[in-house]
């Protein structure tokens, strides 16, 4: 009865000589040796041989199961029998031929590889001295190189067949297609070209006289022009300190009993101390005191402060009657001193002045803004304070107070494009229809307000300036003889113009010194030579 084969299990990473100790150990002739897919020991023609060579010397008969079919093609060349499962016969191929592999002897007998549950070997590290092992060099390590090389080329083969191939031919021709037409684009929409015609031309000197009306609309037959009343007002508060003092403490009070030796009665109102001329005592209420009597006057300092303070028996005499005298029985007091803050005149004047300027100073940045393209007549212009105030008011006690100033400015103006308008209807009315108009002078025209009224908004002026007229030039058909010359044809044809006197070309791109060939892509400036204007 054949002897089942003994199946060991290896790792990964198994070593050699861990494998040749585990061969030693088992009892069994046959021994298979199933190998994990990428196996260190597997992928080396050296480390296969070792193990077969230790196999024959303990008169073992080694096979090897895996699906690595590199493991298996390794195994082969060195004669051990392979299989790719272990439910198949391990087959040794045939050296030196392509036939199918012969199974080794007593494969047939042995039946396939058993299932164990046995423990072959332990995981655990296993500590022996390893056998000295012989290092195959020469033909063995050639062998192994062939090997490995061999299968690198044709892994590499096959990759580069996998990759597909970057079609450069169909790639260049679309972009040289690609680069014709954007340079054929170029060439049509780029080029831009600018001509200044410089004409001889006459001075026509144009006087008008034109009125103004508010609202109106603009009438280029009766010269008249629409005007408006430009204003713009702004109030503005700002706080300010204040500088003025006052005492607010209380006042003196008392009594002076007061006695007339004169023939005469006399309304008694105010008294000083004797030898205090300085210090003022009011009546509470003025007081007749007929001739050789006595009365009692009740009396307040004309001024807080303890200064104003009399002590009992103090003599008094009436200001208005000096021969009449008084005594205070039981004194004056109760005055006090107090120094406050208050609001001056000087303090709302100063903060009036510079608050005003001010809000002025942007009352005008605002007017100038909205009148920029308005001519505005100087002699309606008008700036004013509208309204001032400070709170608290003069007197009043405060650390500071706020100002508020209110500033308006406002004039009457016209616009300059309407002056345009009459003055380019004047000079096609009078020589448009024979003359090319090169110049109509609005830009240099001058302008004079001769009365203005910003109440109704009235105004009448006049109008002197000089227009340039010259030949009649069509720019469209120009243009159309212009399209595609270069620039000596264009220069020639510019100065066969009637009543060009020069001209002046410029081209974009600058290296292209020729004319677009879009109508549109051409530019014309007519003026009038300098000598023309002398």
């Amino acid at each position: 009865m054949a002897v089942s084969p003994k199946t060991i299990y290896l790792e990964i990473d198994e070593e050699v000589t861990s494998v040749i100790d585990k061969i030693r150990k088992t009892e069994f002739t046959d021994v298979v040796l199933v190998v994990p897919k990428d196996a260190s020991i597997s992928q080396s023609v050296v480390n296969l041989k070792l193990i077969k060579r230790k196999a024959e010397e303990l008169n073992k008969k080694l096979s090897l199961v895996t699906q690595d079919k590199v493991a298996r093609n390794l195994a082969g060349k060195v004669g051990i029998a392979t299989a790719a499962t272990a439910s198949e016969v391990p087959q040794m191929a045939a050296a030196g031929s392509n036939e199918a592999p012969v199974a080794f002897a007593g494969a047939e007998t042995a039946g396939p590889l058993e299932e164990t549950s046995e423990v072959i070997f332990n995981k655990e590290a296993i500590f022996h001295e390893p056998e000295e092992l012989t290092v195959v060099e020469g033909e063995d390590a050639r062998a192994e190189a062939e090997m490995h090389e061999d299968a690198s080329q044709k892994a590499a083969g096959k990759s580069d067949n996998l990759m597909p191939k970057f079609p450069w031919k169909w790639v260049g021709l679309a972009g040289a297609i690609v680069l014709g037409g954007l340079l054929l684009a170029g060439y049509i929409y780029l080029p831009r070209a600018k001509a200044t015609i410089l004409v001889a031309a006459e001075k026509k000197p144009l006087t008008l006289n034109f009125s103004g009306e508010k609202d109106a609309k603009l009438d280029t037959e009766k010269v008249i022009i629409p005007t408006q009343v430009v204003e713009v007002t702004k109030e503005q508060s700002k706080k300010y300190p204040t500088t003025g003092k006052k005492d607010a403490g209380t006042k003196s009070t008392g009594d002076i009993v007061v006695a007339n030796t004169t023939s005469d009665d006399y309304t008694l109102a105010t008294f000083s101390p004797v030898g205090s001329p300085g210090l003022v005592y009011v009546a509470d209420q003025p007081t007749l005191v007929a001739k050789t009597s006595i009365g009692t006057i009740r009396v307040t300092a004309e001024k807080a402060g303890a200064a104003y303070d009399q002590k009992a028996g103090t003599k008094f005499y009436a200001v208005k009657a000096p021969a009449i005298g008084g005594t205070s029985n039981t004194g004056i007091s109760g005055g006090s001193t107090k120094e406050v803050s208050v609001v001056s005149q000087g303090d709302v004047n100063s903060a009036k002045d510079a608050l005003a300027k001010e809000v002025g100073d942007a009352v005008t940045a605002e007017f100038n803004s909205k009148s920029s393209e308005l001519k505005i007549v100087d002699d309606t212009k008008k700036s004013e304070i509208v309204s001032s105030s400070a709170s608290p008011g003069v007197n009043g006690e405060a650390t500071e107070f706020t100002m508020t100033v209110k500033v308006t400015t406002k004039a009457l103006g016209f616009n300059v494009n309407d002056i345009s308008g009459i003055i380019s209807a004047e000079v096609t009315r009078q020589l448009g229809f024979s003359k090319s108009i090169i110049d109509d002078g609005s830009k240099t025209a001058g302008i004079t307000v001769d009365s203005s009224d910003i109440g109704t908004g009235k105004l009448s002026g006049t109008i002197k300036t000089t227009a340039y007229v010259s030949t009649k030039l069509d720019e469209n058909a120009i243009k159309i003889q212009l399209s595609g010359l270069n620039d000596a044809r264009a220069t020639n044809y510019l100065a066969g113009l009637d009543g060009v006197s020069s001209s002046q070309l410029e081209y974009w791109p600058t290296f292209i010194k020729s004319f677009p060939r879009l109508k549109n892509h051409i530019f014309l400036t007519i003026t009038v030579a300098d000598s023309s204007r002398n």
